[in-house]
């Protein structure tokens, strides 16, 4: 039968077993306290990573919806060149065959004109170089041109990368000059 001082000594024996367990768990805790930290970490590192992408894609955004609004702008350039292009060759081809059958016209009675009066002739002549001589002096008002050249709407300057990136930007165009029209 076990005396007392064996039963005694077993449970030093087992104390001693488990002071070592003990030992044994602080140091798998101070490893998992290691791992952890490293996952906050990571974690962190992770989510700066998706938020700097984040703000690239948004920027990238942007610069599509200018890149799109410039285009927009130059088509209705575009439209504004075909339709007043358009009416200009059309209005060209009436005033043409006008000014050719007028000059036919004009020539015949200027002719008829000189033979049925030629004192008048003489005089018209006279009146023709007053004209021209005061017209030297006070040239008559020029008339306003019927086209004016209208802007389109500008998309304006391209937004800045938030945080100011590392993405290069074209330099800025003068806000308010738009192409002198002909």
């Amino acid at each position: 039968m076990a005396s007392i001082d064996d039963c005694y000594n077993q449970l030093v024996a087992a104390n001693g077993e488990l002071s070592q367990i003990d030992l044994g768990i602080q140091t798998v805790n101070t490893s998992v306290q290691a791992v952890d930290t490293d996952v906050q970490a990571t974690t962190a590192a992770v989510t700066a990573g998706f938020s700097q992408l984040y703000t690239i894609a948004n920027y990238t955004n942007q610069l599509l919806l200018y890149q799109i609004q410039q285009n927009d702008t130059m088509v209705c350039y575009l439209e504004k060149i075909t339709r007043q292009t358009c009416a200009l060759l059309n209005e060209a081809a009436l005033q043409t065959a006008a000014q050719q059958a007028m000059r036919a016209d004009l020539d015949d009675l200027k002719q008829l004109y000189e033979l049925a009066n030629p004192a008048a002739a003489v005089e018209q002549s006279r009146l023709e170089d007053l004209k021209a001589q005061v017209e030297k002096c006070c040239p008559p008002p020029v008339p306003t041109p019927p086209c004016k050249f209208e802007p389109c709407k500008q998309p304006g300057d391209i937004p800045p990368m938030p945080g100011g990136g590392g993405i290069a930007q074209p330099a800025p165009r003068p806000q308010g000059q738009a192409p002198k029209a002909k």
